[in-house]
């Protein structure tokens, strides 16, 4: 099997011109219409949301249950009714007299509220861990691990997640549910959070959770991973909590989004300590990484158009493409392919099993295998195994490819921001001029700074890029795959 092909784009340097959000520089209905416009250009990839439907271990690791089979119907139920719904929106709106219109939105909007209400279940979920990783986390009681959602996701679908996400990373992993109303109404409400700000109640939970393990002179660590619109709701809380904590506490956050639909994220730089050897301002959240597939039409709506269109907007992290991918679900379509668990499916059919364990006195502890056929492993040595087989073929050993255009045209937009000079200001005596192969004039500023034609450049960035990266493969880049199995990153990895 030969290797992913993935292309990387590095992160974008600090530019503090860049702090506001797109809803507090442009007009509401602007923004409205272009994001929609947008969306409508990305549409012809909607079918591949759900393709391939099943993943590298079969049914993702759980056999098909009944509250599955009700969320899978429910969703279609409110997929079919809200699109009919639009469709007579305009006619209805035209036609109607005013109070009868509102009248009739307001039962549509509580017929669809009461169609979604039984897979919402609760704000919050706790992660059901097995004997292994439940031990495994007493080892990180220091850290905080917070998960948010994406699209479409019942309760039950959040409970997987956070389930998968526990066994992954050996730690203890709250959920925060964003509750599905079915998928018109949760892009509708993307469309809300990206356009307007509009702060869902999914983000205050999330700002008041995200606050709490950050004020927590307990925690040292806090790592919030977002999916979908939880990416949008992890940049939503990242404005809300900027101006309200201080810098010591934020620099706690690592954030890791997968199929993010965020069109931007904030990481203003601070400066470091008075006893550091550099003395040049360093981004505030020190690791933000987002990993995306080529056609999900999500990520090509939010994380990629963001970084390869939306330039006066800064999107912090490093973003990892997996070229030629498609899919959005989170398990089937990043997980598994990122970071595969052996034994959650085997070929014999025998799915890991998930049974509640009430006899050990604690309603979050689960036993997932069959002892008899598969003997119990440490944690680690359970994930371990996955890596080895995994060698030489899987996403984390793929050497990227630096994204040199994307990359260029994010630090030329930060720089032409930081060092525009007035055009009636002739250039002083003491800066060069030479001649480039386009004939535009190139000014050198500072000796690091240059500027060509109507771009900077940063003397070793963005041009030297590949050779920064290149001949790396994804672990040697990247940080969240060394929380497998339990293990902690050193500060300095």
């Amino acid at each position: 099997m030969s290797s992913p092909i993935i292309k990387f784009i590095p992160p974008q340097m600090a530019d503090p011109s860049k702090y506001t959000t797109r809803a507090n520089r442009q007009g509401p209905l602007w923004l409205l219409f272009k994001d929609t416009c947008i969306l409508v250009s990305v549409l012809p990839y909607l079918p591949l949301v759900f393709w391939p439907i099943k993943s590298k271990s079969g049914d993702g690791g759980k056999k098909t249950s009944g509250a599955s089979v009700r969320d899978v119907s429910v969703q279609g139920l409110l997929f079919i009714v809200e699109t009919i719904l639009l469709i007579l929106f305009i006619p209805a709106l035209i036609s109607l007299p005013g109070v009868l219109f509102l009248a009739v939105s307001i039962a549509c909007v509580l017929i669809i509220q009461f169609i979604a209400w039984p897979t919402q279940g609760p704000r919050l979920m706790q992660s059901n861990m097995n004997a292994e990783t439940l031990k495994e986390s007493g080892n990180h009681q220091d850290e905080r691990w917070v998960f948010i959602n994406g699209i479409c996701t019942c309760s039950s679908g959040l409970q997987e997640n956070v389930d998968l996400l526990s066994l992954l990373f050996g730690r203890s992993v709250l959920g925060i549910h964003n509750q599905s109303y079915g998928m018109v109404g949760d892009v509708f409400e993307c469309l809300l959070q990206r356009c307007l700000s509009y702060k869902t109640m999914d983000v205050r939970v999330a700002c008041e959770i995200v606050k709490g393990c950050l004020m927590d002179p307990e925690a040292k660590k806090v790592v919030l991973i977002g999916h979908s619109q939880g990416g949008i709701i992890v940049s939503m809380v990242l404005d809300q909590l900027f101006p309200e904590l201080p810098n010591e506490s934020m620099s706690k956050l690592e954030i890791y989004t997968f199929g993010s639909a965020a069109s931007h994220f904030h990481n203003p730089p601070v400066l470091p300590r008075t006893d550091a050897t550099d003395s040049s301002p360093v981004d505030c959240i020190k690791y933000i990484e987002h990993y995306a597939n080529e056609y999900d039409m999500v990520p090509r709506w939010g994380v990629l158009y963001a970084t390869r269109a939306l330039l006066t907007n800064r999107y912090a992290g490093a973003v990892f493409v997996h070229m030629g991918a498609t899919g959005h679900m989170f398990i089937q379509h990043y997980l598994d392919r990122i970071f595969p668990v052996p034994g959650r499916t085997d070929e014999a059919g025998q799915a890991a099993a998930v049974k509640t364990n009430g006899s050990a006195g604690n309603e979050h502890i689960m036993q997932i295998g069959d002892s008899t056929h598969h003997p119990v492993q440490t944690h680690r040595q359970h994930i371990e195994e996955a890596q080895d087989v995994e060698m030489g073929s899987s996403f984390l050993d793929g050497i990227p490819v630096v994204d040199e255009q994307a990359s260029a045209n994010r630090q030329h937009a930060t720089l032409d921001s930081l060092v525009k000079p007035k055009k009636h200001v002739a250039p002083s005596k003491s800066a060069k001029q030479t001649a480039t192969t386009n004939g535009d004039a190139a000014t050198t500023m500072n000796g690091n700074v240059h500027r060509t034609g109507s771009f900077f450049i940063v003397k070793g960035s963005p041009s030297t890029e590949s050779q920064k990266y290149g001949g790396r493969t994804v672990r040697q880049i990247s940080r969240l795959w060394l929380y497998l199995g339990g293990r902690s990153p050193s500060a300095e990895t």
